[in-house]
This record gives C-alpha cells, structure tokens and sequence, in this order.
C-alpha cells in the first residue's frame, strides 16, 4: 500500500516470527469436494482433544487451536484437506446438543461441499443435526426439505492487494490531515503497530468503547469476562495499532491474524477528541500494516456501517445452514435450540428497515403533534 498514517514517534515493534505466508487465497475461491472428499466418497476425519488440538496452518479466527480453548469449545472432530497445501485448511467441527457446528465461520464454501460433508457426518452416531455457521457460499442455496439457511449479518472483506485502490481518498487524505494536526497539538505522539497488546491496552479500548457504546443508548456488549478471554487469545495472535501520548493511551484496536486472515475485532478511542479521527487513524495505520506483512485479507466483520464502504471493503453475506438427518429431528431439543436462535436473528435483520422507517416517521411527525 502506499498510504501511510505515519507521525513522528511511529514505529512498529511486532514480531518479526508473526509474518503469515502469503498465499492466493486472497482471490478466495471457494472450498469444494475436489479439497476434501475422495473418489470413493470417503473423508479424512478423526476426533481430537481440545486440550492437546493444534493446527500448523489454521483457516481462519475461529478454527485457531486459541480460540477453541479460550472459548471452550469441544469434542472437536476434524475433517482433513486430501492435501497438505496451506490453501486447503482443515475443517473443524465441535458436537454440541446432539449436533455438529462447523467453527470456520467466515471460510467460503462451495453448497455442493455443504451439502455432500452434511451426508456423510449425519451418518456418524450420535449427529442428528449439522450446523454451518456464518459461511460465505458463492451463488444462490435454497432452503428445502432437511434444511434451513438463514442470513443475519454480513462480513467486510478488504483484500489487501488493492486496498490502495479500494480506499476512499477523500477519507484517507482527511485522515492523514488529522494526524498530522493531531502529532503537532501532542508533540509526544505516537503511533505503533504491537503485537500481542496487554491487558491494560484491552482494558482501555473497552473502557472507550463502553462511553460510546452506552452513550448511544445502548448495551456494550464486552464485559469483563470476554476482556479476559480477547486477551488470552490476544496473547498468542494479537495485534494492535495504539495512539499514545506521553502519559496516555488514545485510541487503540485489537486485530487478531489467524493464517493469511487479519479479523478487526474492537476498538475505542478518547472521546475527548471528538474531531480527530483517532478511530480511523489507528484502523488505517492498522490495515497498511497488515499489508505490508503480506496478509491477505482484513476482515472488518460484521455490522453495515458506512466507513466500511469507504474503506473500499466488500460486503459478503453470511449464510447459516443448519441440516437434520431426518423429520423426526425437528423434535430434538437441540435442533429446535439452533433453529430458534438463528431463526430470530434472521428475523431481527428483515424486520430493520420496517423499525426504521416506524422511527422515521415518528420523527417526522413529533414536531406536528408537540
């Protein structure tokens, strides 16, 4: 990229063993059959330990050997590539309430892999169900009999191969305007790139993303228990861009690389610089260096807000699939558990543009009526 938030003090003190390998995945061409199911039909799967689980080259945020354990996931059966290529990652799945959920949430996966890996686990002992959760299936997949798809929410997607292209200029120029201005009112700036962040930078992005969260009229969703865990998992695949000054800390993210995937997962900044763009300076500054580490892909996730867009991300709708082994199983507890979480959050979504159109029109009519 040749963008850069650079001010004076910046510098970036990452590991030099965290670089990922590049790879072609940032064209993400879809996981098929071809990667994972051989001529005579069989799979290459076997159970493992969470405990002792590791993975060379994993996929992506959610199948990272840190992940799993920070969060508690187990019972973990794994279903290997046919081959050793980094660009065919292993595919993990976890049992849970008489189901397997698949964990690689986010990985682009060809409906005819879905739909043949759902034939062969449901006929294991014990599945009766089989989830695919928050998938990025290229083409149209019916819902039908046996199976439910749901949409609730959406990735952005930059590759960063054209970043620099993709970017908003007005936004990046501002931006850089911004630190600048900010570097001479604070001559003791800096901006740097760091990896594995400690617990105290967590503790403030909370903080700052608490009071603007809160102060919006609504509820944060990062309490104290998943500040610990972000940083257990921070402490092994953590990075961040934070913006200090001498005695204080500004503005900071916290971006985890799984693979050739970087995943934006928080941020907070000092709302005592309401005009400065610490937010975007830091996730900028985050992005060029991301880049320049040879990542492929920073994935801004969910939530459809503007300055995504702006920073040339693409939205990639997110698809959950779940499938039952037969009719009877709409009756098991734990199908009728998944069903009904992810069905209300696909209803939630449909139901957006009615509550804002019923918020609108309220509005406009307040005045009439005060």
């Amino acid at each position: 990229m040749s963008v850069s938030i650079a001010v004076p003090g910046t510098a970036s003190n990452a590991r030099p063993d965290a670089r990922p390998e590049r790879s072609d995945a940032s064209e993400r061409r879809a996981l098929g059959c071809a990667e994972y199911i051989a001529a005579d039909g069989s799979l290459r799967i076997r159970a493992a330990d969470v405990a002792s689980y590791a993975d060379p080259a994993p996929g992506g945020l959610y199948t990272h050997p840190v992940w799993l354990r920070t969060y508690g996931i187990r019972d973990l059966l794994v279903v290997e590539g046919l081959t050793s290529e980094p660009a065919v990652p292993r595919l993990v799945f976890a049992r849970d309430g008489g189901g397997l959920v698949h964990q690689g949430r986010l990985f682009r996966l060809d409906a005819g892999l879905i739909a043949a890996l759902g034939d062969r686990l449901l006929k294991r002992d014990g599945v009766h169900f089989v989830v695919f959760e928050d998938v990025d299936v290229p083409g149209p997949i019916a819902s039908g009999f046996g199976r439910f798809v749901f949409h609730y929410q959406n990735n952005w997607r930059l590759p960063l191969r054209e970043a620099a292209e993709r970017m908003s200029k007005q936004l990046v120029t501002n931006t850089k305007r911004k630190a600048r201005g900010l570097a001479r009112e604070n001559p003791g700036l800096s901006v740097r790139f760091e990896a594995a962040p400690s617990r105290a930078v967590l503790d403030t992005i909370a903080a700052f993303g608490r009071i603007r969260i809160e102060g919006q009229g609504r509820r944060y969703g990062i309490d104290d228990r998943e500040v610990e865990r972000l940083a257990t998992v921070s402490a092994e695949i953590g990075h961040a861009t934070i913006v200090r000054t001498d005695d204080a800390i500004l503005a900071a993210d916290l971006i985890c690389i799984a693979g050739d995937q970087a995943h934006f997962l928080t941020h907070g900044y000092d709302p005592g610089y309401p005009k400065s763009s610490l937010g975007m300076i830091s996730l900028i500054n985050s992005i060029e260096t991301c880049a320049a580490r040879g990542v492929s892909d920073f994935n801004l996730m969910w939530g459809d807000l503007p300055y995504k867009q702006q920073l040339g991300a693409e939205r990639v709708a997110l698809r959950t699939i779940v499938i039952r082994r037969s009719p009877l199983t709409l009756l098991h507890p734990g199908h009728l558990a998944a069903l009904s979480h992810f069905a209300w959050a696909d209803l939630k979504r449909r139901l957006k543009p009615a509550v804002a159109a019923l918020r609108g029109w309220k509005a406009r009519i307040r005045p009439a009526t005060g």
